[in-house]
């Protein structure tokens, strides 16, 4: 099934990039026309769009024989709240990297509907915010673009698309020139994809917050577990497990740090060797049903335990987590009925605190 398409595009004084963009993607290879048009800009940029863009669009649907949404506008407003017109101060500059981040991660929240950011309009400043913005945000399938145009025709009342037939325009100096020689064209901008690192989410906030915490999982993962309060901690996050999941979780810890191999309850000759071991760190985490540890690991590390103690830690930590877990997961390898379970962090990754001596 064909996707929904949604095209966010950047004003200023120029509401003439909304047609240009939707004529260049009518007249692509493969056309595709959007079911919903946002416009961010400012106060000023607002103004100047509703008196110039409807009747531009109705043109342009009549042309390609269309009908397009009605533009949704958004216009950018100051740290009190207050609409901008221009962009000129760090505060205005804060609000507005908000506003824009806050805006394009909603629209990627609907997993029908591809994105299209165009950042042909408005200051340099609302094009560099939003490109950040779509590569924090971005999907497979969502598009960042730049029309491109002739400089001749560059923000002229008369020209929002090239019509047909084409149409003479005059020139400051006397001369005229063919509305066919525009050049139009949309240049698709690659971007790096970081939605896998953190969570967008509807209402947003601050983009310089979204920005730490990208940055923060791109980091090499350093785990840090705390025994006086059974505490994971990674990065800034952290999270207070059950001193029997926090004790199975440090058991697998300390294997890493020594390099010893990853665990398996059917290599019968290790499992009574590996139930001791396991007890001697839950011991440690003051889990308080000890005995009933001891006689349910009386055999040796069974199944059902690491099992279930493997999936509820995975569990807690996607989330807690989010994206950043994937480093803590006790990964499975091989197969049934030789599965055995690790942590795959490299040793000097992992530090341990907090125990008595």
């Amino acid at each position: 099934m064909l996707r929904r398409l949604h095209l966010l595009a950047l004003t200023g004084l120029s509401p003439q990039v909304v047609t240009e963009t939707l004529w260049c993607l009518a007249k692509a290879a493969q056309p595709r026309l959007p079911c919903r048009i946002t416009v961010l800009t400012t106060s000023a940029g607002r103004n100047l769009g509703e008196a110039l863009l409807p009747e531009a669009l109705a043109r342009l649907a009549a042309q390609l024989g269309t009908v397009f949404p009605q533009p949704e506008w958004r216009v950018l407003s100051g740290a009190a709240g207050e609409l901008l017109d221009d962009i000129v101060t760090e505060s205005d500059n804060r609000a507005a990297a908000d506003a824009i981040l806050t805006e394009i991660a909603a629209a990627t929240l609907d997993p029908q509907t591809d994105l299209h950011v165009s950042i042909a309009g408005g200051r340099k400043t609302m094009g560099a915010l939003a490109a950040l913005s779509l590569s924090l945000c971005g999907r497979e399938g969502d598009v960042l673009s730049h029309v491109l145009v002739d400089p001749r025709f560059q923000s002229r009342p008369d020209f929002f698309f090239p019509p047909d037939p084409p149409e003479l325009l005059a020139l400051p100096d006397g001369t005229q020139l063919s509305t066919a020689q525009a050049g139009l064209t949309l240049a698709e901008i690659p971007f790096v994809r970081l939605r896998a690192q953190w969570r967008p989410a509807k209402e947003q906030g601050a983009f310089a917050d979204a920005v730490r915490t990208v940055q923060q999982r791109l980091l090499p993962t350093q785990l840090e577990l705390d025994v006086s309060c059974s505490v994971v901690r990674v990065g800034q996050q952290q999270l207070r497990l059950p001193p029997s999941l926090f004790g199975t979780f440090w058991w697998f810890a300390e294997r890493c740090r020594t390099g010893a191999p990853p665990v398996c309850w059917r290599r019968d000759a290790e499992a009574q060797a590996l139930g001791r071991s396991l007890l001697n760190v839950l011991r440690r985490a003051g889990v308080h049903n000890i005995v009933a540890l001891e006689r349910a690991l009386a055999q040796g590390l069974e199944r059902s335990y690491l099992a279930e103690k493997v999936s509820r830690l995975n569990r807690n930590f996607r989330e807690a987590f989010g994206p950043a877990a994937e480093p803590l997961m006790i990964r499975a390898e091989g197969r049934r009925p030789f599965t055995a379970y690790r942590l795959a962090l490299p040793p000097e990754a992992i530090s341990i605190i907090g125990e008595s001596t």
